[in-house]
């Protein structure tokens, strides 16, 4: 899987989930709006039906003048960015 850099730096910033085996530390991170654990190997691009998949969203819509920048992304369940979607 080869993922942009925002897309990385993003992930990387995410808090980490609570788990305590190093692989998991390493590969799990929470989810941005709903605090779930998303799984690095299920972005969306390699695991797009996986419920732990995800993808980066944008804290601020562009729609609503938020810019493309990383304290603006958020790594999130797809399903969770599709839902904040639904909702605009």
């Amino acid at each position: 899987m080869e993922l942009n850099d925002r897309t990385l730096k993003a992930w990387n910033k995410s808090d980490n989930c609570n788990c305590v085996d190093q692989d998991c530390i390493e590969n799990h991170k929470l989810c941005g709006i709903c605090q779930g654990t998303i799984v690095f190997t299920a972005h969306v691009s390699n695991q797009p039906n996986s419920k732990y998949a995800w993808n980066i969203d944008h804290k601020q819509e562009k729609s609503q003048g938020g810019k493309t920048i990383l304290k603006n992304l958020q790594a999130v369940h797809v399903s969770c960015n599709q839902k904040k979607s639904n909702k605009r």
